[in-house]
């Protein structure tokens, strides 16, 4: 399941819990509950104070949306308002619906999206309600807010945290120009000399979807050839999956030396030695033997276009930013 489309999805449904554009707005009280069938445990739901354009409670196109979701078809009769949605990333498509309710001073809502990921079905849902507390606000100085949170990076030390955490500045819908330069630069820097950084960049690439080499306009295959020649002892486990042959050199030499250094009887060199390089008898582990005949798990990755692709333009509330980071957090980072 695409984390990338999951986020989209979480953005899409924050409906009515920030301004797409600075205006005079008033206080919210916004209250959802977000479904995933399969999860291993129930999601609580969320409240958040938030700012919302005045008039804008029963008006989704002025909503956060988001770059991959598209709103069509939004209809009001009366106090209802109902809607469709399109959620489209890397070609994996989610249809969705939603319907809203408003009163004098609340709403009541929910959202449905069905669809599949990765060759699986997915569905979620997600029921809210809004309750006014009034009062005046800046929906631009709200929008600023949240994009500060998101673009946070103070606690970023290391590459590999910066890696480790590049959908938070390349997936949300809100372009943070800054913390991107930083990820790019380091680990065009580090990427080609650093085995750990390579192989989180390459994971966060395939698993998550992050397309740092993209963004940042990485030649992956230039790459891959640069830090296999640092292979040694100290990170050849970690390189073996993008660098096989290497790995099966390094450890045919390492069975060398350590078989040229045995005791051998005259009658029996020979024999005996061919047994240790085979990996057989003498007491020495069959590890590497069964390591270098194991096809590779990750295929090392191919280039990636030069072209950086411009951050999307957004303002996804506090509300949906705290939803993105549990599915984050449940899909393996």
């Amino acid at each position: 399941m695409k984390k990338h489309l999951i986020t989209s999805l979480a953005i899409m449904t924050s409906l009515l819990c920030a301004s797409a554009y600075a205006a005079p707005g008033e206080y919210w009280e916004i209250t959802s509950k977000m479904e995933m069938p399969g999860m291993p445990f129930a999601m609580p739901a969320n409240t958040q104070k938030t700012c919302i354009p005045k008039g804008a409670e029963n008006d989704p196109s002025k909503s956060a949306g988001d770059k991959d979701c598209q709103m069509s078809d939004i209809k009001t009769v009366g106090n209802k308002t109902s809607w469709k949605a399109r959620c489209d990333r890397d070609g994996e498509v989610m249809i969705g619906v939603g319907e809203q309710t408003t009163s004098a001073d609340g709403y009541d809502g929910k959202i449905t999206f069905s669809g599949k990921s990765e060759g699986e079905d997915m569905n979620m849902k997600m029921a809210y309600s809004g309750k006014r507390l009034g009062g005046s606000c800046d929906t631009e100085e709200m929008a600023n807010k949240i994009k500060s949170q998101v673009c946070d990076s103070s606690h970023l030390k290391t590459t590999i945290e910066w890696v480790n955490n590049a959908s938070q500045f390349l997936s949300t819908g809100i372009p943070c120009p800054k913390q991107k330069k930083e990820l790019c630069s380091r680990v065009r820097k580090e990427a080609p000399t650093d085995a750990e950084v390579y192989s989180a960049m390459v994971t966060s690439d395939s698993q998550i979807n992050t397309h740092i080499a993209q963004e940042c306009g990485m030649d992956m295959a230039a790459t891959t050839i640069a830090v296999c020649k640092t292979l040694s002892g100290e990170n050849v486990r970690t390189l073996s999956p993008y660098c096989p042959q290497e790995a099966k050199l390094y450890r045919e030499e390492q069975r060398r030396k350590d078989c040229e250094g045995r005791s051998y009887t005259a009658s029996s060199r020979a024999a005996d030695f061919a047994k240790c390089m085979g990996g057989k008898g003498m007491g020495n582990s069959d590890e590497d033997s069964q390591n270098d005949s194991m096809p590779s798990t990750t295929s090392p990755p191919s280039a990636s276009p030069n072209a950086e692709t411009p951050p999307s333009a957004g303002n996804p509330a506090q509300e949906i930013l705290d939803t993105a980071k549990k599915l984050k957090g449940f899909f393996g980072r």
